[in-house]
């Protein structure tokens, strides 16, 4: 990314010579958006565990169902699965975007 910034000196100025690409995840608003979409994924998981560990707890063996570590599964359940949600997205992205490619580049080719 910062290889595609070009900054011009013989002006004195540091303005960017040419703009970052339309594809590039930059600003408050993919990071408001990202944290937005986490909030809310935390809050869905932590029902999902507590639902879960609610309906399990008694065929858990007695010392995994003492209280602490009751309240390490309520924490790191919901974190981890948030982990794992994002991982899949990124392998789904990754997995979609030379496909995506191939689309523009037969749409700009027949146009």
């Amino acid at each position: 990314m910062i290889e595609s910034l070009v900054y011009s000196t013989t002006r004195g100025d540091t303005m960017p010579a040419s703009r970052p690409s339309s594809t590039a995840r930059l600003g408050c608003g993919f990071i408001l958006l990202t944290v937005l979409v986490s909030c809310t994924l935390l809050v869905l998981n932590g029902m999902i565990v507590s639902n879960v560990l609610n309906s399990i707890r008694a065929s858990l063996p007695p010392p995994l169902s003492e209280q602490r570590w009751m309240q390490t599964f309520y924490f790191l359940g919901p974190v981890l699965l948030l982990v794992v949600q994002w991982w899949a997205y990124d392998v789904a992205v990754d997995w979609l975007w030379p496909m995506r490619q191939q689309m523009t580049a037969k749409r700009t080719i027949k146009g």
